[in-house]
């Protein structure tokens, strides 16, 4: 019986321990990770970095735990790049490489942007991207999206958003003239793999607007005028499957697109 009364303590003792490490201890010695973490970025990457922020967290069952590491080059504060440091202080992981090209990506597509609709605001549209795991092997920093995409373009994903203002209730005609002519400029890349959703809001929307408006990025201005959205289009081709191929090769005019309207 003083045994069981003895091990309740050393228990909770014990409990008390990890919770300190993990919650208290570890959070208070991030520096140390961001230190490694920035040594890491400007050694392999070969230019200065600036760190954004980090945080500590350590999965259920899991022996150790991550830090996780926001920072951006001193010279391109518009990429975030993400790295994983572990408690130990080892190097992890990094996506600056993925988020650099993503980056050229975006500003590339920009030009087509306005080709379709004109200025955009940052709300306007994002890009999101993957490529292949041994693309990140065979390049390097000094290679762009566009050397990466040269010969490999069959390899990636272009995952693209829009948020678009109508001009008028009966601006949704116009408006699939635009899609019809993006969906062939992806088509025309031969990509592995790509999307677009495209979210319509009412014209009214427009007397609405605020200068803070057109600062917010695209996610942030969906969240704030979701309420105002009038239709969405939504279309995906997947270069390995069938049935979404004949489903591109079956785009012939603007209204083919009227389906995927909703």
């Amino acid at each position: 019986m003083r045994k069981r009364f003895l091990f309740i303590p050393a228990f909770f003792l014990l409990l008390i321990v990890t919770i300190l490490s993990d919650y208290i201890y570890f959070p208070l010695i991030s520096f140390k990770a961001e230190e490694v973490a920035k040594k890491y970025l400007e050694e392999k990457y070969g230019e200065d970095f600036v760190i954004e922020e980090s945080s500590f967290s350590k999965a259920l069952g899991d022996e150790k735990g991550i830090y996780w590491i926001y920072a951006h080059p001193l010279n391109n504060p518009d990429i975030s790049a993400q790295i994983t440091v572990s408690e130990d202080m080892l190097m992890v992981s990094d996506d600056y490489l993925k988020m650099k090209w993503r980056s050229e990506l975006n500003d590339q597509f920009s030009t087509t942007y306005k080709n379709l609709y004109g200025d955009h605001e940052k709300y306007s549209f994002m890009v999101n991207v993957s490529f292949p795991e041994h693309a990140f092997k065979e390049y390097n920093a000094s290679n762009t999206y566009l050397d990466v995409f040269q010969s490999k373009h069959n390899e990636i994903s272009n995952i693209i958003f829009a948020n678009v203002i109508l001009n008028s209730s009966n601006d949704m005609d116009y408006q699939l003239d635009f899609a019809y002519k993006l969906i062939q400029h992806l088509k025309d890349q031969e990509l592995n793999y790509f999307s677009v959703e495209i979210n319509y809001y009412k014209d009214t929307l427009k007397q609405n607007l605020s200068l803070q408006d057109n600062e917010l990025n695209y996610k942030e201005f969906k969240e704030k005028h979701l309420n105002m959205r009038d239709y969405v289009f939504d279309f995906y081709y997947d270069s390995n499957d069938d049935e979404s191929k004949k489903k591109l090769s079956d785009i012939i005019t603007s209204e083919d697109l009227q389906q995927y309207i909703y």
